[in-house]
């Protein structure tokens, strides 16, 4: 059974070295490019460029010549000559479609998925795309490629969601259907029209049976025998208000009762998932719940292990992996963001990066 352990984090300074995921980028104050790469500015281009996309570990943009540039551990390639139509960066890699050639780009790799494709998606350890002129649905994870469904007729699914490594699907019968390591489960639950996905697991509502059910890590689990008002999912994570505004967690094959009001609000997103009662701040993660004082909704940006928000002076914190920062900006910035772990702050005139445990400045162009 999972026990669930709560954390009071009031301020707690860098004690050790972290290094987060998420690429940093500005263009300084003479308008070259930098990439703000693992705590070093590297500059990438000596003019400005356009249509920035990053990810964990890398960098893709649109140089002067409209060629598609990727960077990546310190050295930068031209993907393409011209501009792609549809792009998609995820944590880990770079998926993108010229005309309807499908190709990826990880770990400084460019890989062709398919020669011919009609739309994908793409998420952190899967990509799902329907190939032309077959029309099978086929995915991408772990280096290979394998078919989901084959097309018999044009139509081949009515609607789809995929979650970091897991796709759940409604086939032409309606018949909900799910995709997970290579195989397809059977739900047995059919014209589903709620449900979400994340690693490892699948949320939804079946309103035939008045059932609330997840499927996690290929087991099939009813959470609440009765509809259910809300819920969210996260990566090995569900969370839900029921009929009778009881707020619950499910988390590592256990349901647990948080309490028996509605929060405030709650939201969920990665590795995280935050609520909050009477403008107290509570984060879990990893099944461990951190509480933070007088927390204002509206300032709050979640990444996939991280929450970046104001406390009630109006400077920033930061929670990673079960640790908040504090006290390491004293001027509160015009503007904050994450790029996907990484902390980003901008002035009129500077943009810092909050890494490794202290931030790193630098000047640009004022606004």
């Amino acid at each position: 059974m999972k026990y669930w352990c709560v954390c009071f984090l009031i301020f707690i300074k860098p004690i050790s070295v972290f290094c987060q995921n998420g690429q940093g980028y500005f263009h300084d104050y003479t308008n070259s490019f930098y990439v703000f790469d693992k705590g070093i500015e590297r500059q990438a281009e000596s003019y400005p460029v356009t249509k920035v996309y990053s990810g964990n570990d890398y960098v893709a943009y649109t140089d002067s010549k409209l060629s598609f540039i990727y960077y990546y551990n310190g050295y930068k390639q031209v993907l393409e000559e011209n501009l792609p139509n549809q792009v998609v960066a995820t944590p880990t890699y770079l998926v993108y479609k010229m005309q309807e050639r499908l190709m990826i780009c990880e770990k400084g790799e460019q890989k062709q998925l398919a020669k011919r494709s009609d739309l994908f998606y793409a998420s952190d350890s899967i990509v799902i795309w329907q190939d032309l002129p077959s029309l099978d649905y086929m995915a991408y994870e772990n280096g290979k490629i394998k078919t989901i469904i084959k097309a018999t007729t044009f139509s081949v699914i009515n609607d789809y969601k995929i979650g970091n490594n897991i796709m759940a699907f409604n086939d032409l019968n309606y018949n909900l259907r799910i995709f997970f390591k290579g195989e397809i489960y059977e739900t047995d639950n059919t014209r589903i029209t709620s449900y979400n996905c994340a690693h490892n697991i699948v949320a939804f509502i079946d309103e035939y049976k008045n059932t609330f059910n997840v499927f996690s890590n290929g087991k099939f689990k009813i959470l609440s025998k009765e509809i259910i008002k809300e819920y969210y999912v996260s990566n090995d994570m569900v969370c839900f208000v029921d009929s009778k505004d009881n707020f619950f967690i499910y988390y590592d094959e256990t349901l647990t009762k948080i309490d028996t009001r509605a929060p405030d609000y709650f939201f969920a997103k990665g590795n995280i998932l935050y609520y909050s009662y009477n403008s107290e701040l509570k984060i879990v993660y990893e099944g461990e719940i951190y509480t933070q004082p007088l927390v204002l909704q509206q300032s709050i940006i979640a990444g996939n292990n991280s929450l970046l928000f104001y406390n009630n002076i109006n400077t920033p914190k930061y929670f990673y992996k079960g640790i908040v920062y504090d006290r390491f900006y004293v001027q509160k910035p015009y503007t904050m963001e994450l790029k996907e772990d990484l902390p980003v702050f901008k002035n009129n005139n500077t943009v810092g990066f909050f890494y490794d445990g202290k931030i790193h400045e630098f000047s640009i162009r004022a606004n």
